[in-house]
Parts: C-alpha cells; sequence; structure tokens
C-alpha cells in the first residue's frame, strides 16, 4: 500500500512561529519609536509630526509583502535569482556615484534618488552576498579547492561587492558582510590558513581604508575620544551618551525623552536605540537585545533542523547578518565601537533596509516550513 501524501492528508506545514512572532514585535517597537524620536524634528522641518511615522508604516506595509513573497516564492527559483541579484546591486551602487543620480548624506553616496523615493543598493548586495555564496558553497564543497579556478568564481565577485560597499563608504555594512560569508566559509569547511588568509586580507583592506580615507579617520578619532571635540566631530557621540545614561533603569518614558529635541542628529535612523534607551531605560534597552538574541537562537535553530546545505547556509547567512547588525549598530551607539552609518535592522528609518530584512526573514520562514516538510515526509516513509 502506498503511503499517502502531505497533500492527500491535509497536513499543512506552517513556519516557525516564534521567529515571526518576535519579527513582528520588533517591526512595531521600531514604529513605535520612530513616532516618538522624528516627531519633533519633523514638526519643526515638514509642518507634520507623523511625517517619518507614516512613511515608515507604508514601508512596513511594502514590507509585510516581501515577507509574504520570501516565504511562498519556491527556495530553488530564489536561489536561481542569486546571480542576477549580486550583478544587479553591483550595477546599483555603481549608479550611486553618478551625478544627479547618485545621494550623498553625512559624507556617504549610499543612495539612488528616484523622485520622492530614495533607495539604498547597499541593502540589496547584502542578501546577494548571502543567496550569491550559499549557491556556491552549497555546490562546491571544499575538498581542496585549487586557487586558480573555484577560488577566483567565488572571490573575485565576493571581493569586488565588498569593494563596492566600501567605496561609498560603508565600512559597517562591508564588514557585516564579511563577517557572513567568512562563517559561511568557515561552515563549508574551508581550511584553516585559508581562512587565516582570507582574514589577513580583510584586515589589512579595513585598515588601509580607514588610514587613507578622511572621512573613516575622523569616526576614528571620535571614537576614542569623543569629548575632545564636544562641538564638531564628538558631538553625536556625547549626545548618545547622554541620551543613553539620563534612561537610568526605568526610563523616562515613551516619548519623553529631551536628546531627541534638536540635540541628537540622526536621532530616527542610525542612533535611534540611543532614543530607545532614555524613554525606555535599562529595561527596555536589554528587552531589545534579548529580542535579537532569541531572533538569532530561532534563526540557527531552523538551520540546523535543514537536510538541505543550501538551505542551512541562507539562514546562517542572514540571521547573522541581521543580527551582527543590529549588535554593531548597539556597539556604535553605546561607544563600543567606531562610527559605521549602519541602521538597526527593524528599528531605525529607511524603507529599503526594512523591505530586505523583512524578505530575508520571509526566506528564513520559508525554510523552516520546508524543514518540517522533509521532516514528515522522512517519518511517512519509516511508518511505510
Amino acid at each position: 500500500m502506498r503511503p499517502r501524501t502531505l497533500n492527500q492528508t491535509g497536513w499543512r506545514a506552517r513556519p516557525d512561529v516564534s521567529l515571526l512572532i518576535i519579527t513582528i514585535l520588533l517591526t512595531v517597537i521600531g514604529f513605535l519609536m520612530i513616532l516618538s524620536a522624528s516627531a519633533p524634528a519633523a514638526q519643526v522641518q515638514l509642518k507634520d509630526s507623523m511625517f517619518f511615522f507614516k512613511k515608515q508604516v507604508i514601508w512596513g506595509a511594502l514590507g509585510a509583502v516581501a515577507l509574504a513573497v520570501g516565504m511562498a516564492l519556491p527556495l530553488d527559483r530564489i536561489r536561481s535569482y542569486a546571480k542576477p541579484t549580486l550583478f544587479v546591486s553591483g550595477i546599483l551602487m555603481l549608479l550611486v556615484h553618478v551625478p544627479h543620480v547618485g545621494m550623498t548624506v553625512y559624507g556617504a553616496t549610499r543612495w539612488i534618488k528616484l523622485g520622492p523615493i530614495t533607495l539604498q543598493p547597499s541593502e540589496l548586495a547584502k542578501l546577494a552576498l548571502v543567496l550569491f555564496v550559499a549557491d556556491f558553497l552549497a555546490r562546491h564543497p571544499d575538498k581542496g579547492w585549487t586557487l586558480v579556478k573555484e577560488y577566483r568564481q567565488i572571490l573575485l565577485p565576493v571581493a569586488g561587492t565588498l569593494g563596492l560597499v566600501l567605496f561609498q563608504p560603508d565600512l559597517g555594512t562591508t564588514l557585516v558582510c564579511a563577517l557572513a560569508c567568512y562563517v559561511l566559509f568557515w561552515l563549508n569547511g574551508t581550511a584553516g590558513w585559508r581562512m587565516g588568509l582570507l582574514a589577513l586580507m580583510g584586515s589589512a583592506a579595513v585598515m588601509a581604508h580607514s588610514l587613507t580615507t578622511p572621512y573613516q579617520r575622523l569616526r576614528w578619532l571620535a571614537f576614542m575620544d569623543p569629548w575632545k571635540y564636544p562641538k564638531d566631530i564628538g558631538f553625536q557621540l556625547i549626545q548618545s551618551l547622554l541620551a543613553i545614561g539620563s534612561g537610568g533603569v526605568f526610563g523616562t518614558g515613551w516619548g519623553q525623552g529631551k536628546q531627541k529635541l534638536f540635540y541628537l542628529p540622526i536621532q530616527h535612523a542610525d542612533f535611534i536605540f540611543a532614543v530607545l534607551a532614555e524613554e525606555l531605560g535599562l529595561i527596555g534597552s536589554i528587552s531589545l537585545i534579548a529580542l535579537f538574541l532569541l531572533f538569532a537562537q530561532r534563526g540557527f535553530a531552523i538551520a540546523k533542523r535543514s537536510q538541505n546545505p543550501f538551505h542551512q547556509m541562507i539562514v546562517i547567512g542572514l540571521t547573522t547578518i541581521i543580527c551582527a547588525q543590529a549588535f554593531v549598530n548597539i556597539g556604535v551607539v553605546s561607544a563600543s565601537l567606531p562610527t559605521t552609518g549602519i541602521p538597526l535592522p527593524f528599528l531605525s528609518a529607511g524603507g529599503t533596509s526594512l523591505c530586505i530584512t523583512l524578505f530575508s526573514v520571509g526566506i528564513i520562514l520559508n525554510v523552516s516550513r520546508q524543514s518540517q516538510v522533509q521532516l514528515r515526509l522522512l517519518k511517512q516513509g519509516e511508518r511505510a
């Protein structure tokens, strides 16, 4: 007797509910904090205190669609988009340097302006890199690669993409992407000496960039002693620390923070964690960090359950990027790391970041559902 198929039993696999709830919580917290952090500036500059909040909610709706698409698309089809997506992201990152197309903000040229909409190509590059590296490594397990063939096929596109991100300049995104790629190489079983060589090459590139780029040198100076430059390069970091410190244990209350009142620059974007720490205090800050830790735990658990190497790698890569970016941002805002200009996932204002992040979560949830299907089919076969 043939075993019934899953469709015949009426059983439907569901995505990881815990990860979905964590994602919803983080997104809602982001909406609330953007409303609080941006209201004073939006009222003065645009005569609409809810301008940035409404804009982020619209992006959130688009992001919800992106999440649903990420969950619904066949993973093999997503895999087939790896190379084209990496190519498109590279073209877009070149376009940011074209006059009247790219847009420079705070010394960084990272955006393309299309009428009222601004897009950040490096956000797409993060997703594209994970898909590309995961696809390649799943097809080419490390069994003594030759430097001329396999390494050229994987390292040249990866190095080229990271170079375009770094040239914007965007050191934070470069480091987060490099970390995700490094983790995937390590999990693939790449030899230790090769991993060491990659780390050495990456460190040399970062040091060279930091020493030769005035924009980045100033950030290092501000990081080492912001109080030495209280009126210029150290101002933002000082205001961030004042916001975090004034929150205490319980915070001043949602919407009651003072540093957002034209003291703290970029308060609703890269430095939104400082506003959260001031208004929700130590308890709110720890709760947010706990949510990201739970996100990481669920992501890695989903990867562990999957039996498909490509599925495992995309989940690990995307989880690493989202969580590493969160902790780098928090480290920057708390003066534990040099300023990098990297947003806080789910919370910082920015449509491209939110949509790509939610699409990435959709892919992770897609894998969680496929893993259930594989496990169910395996058990069904054993019973047969």
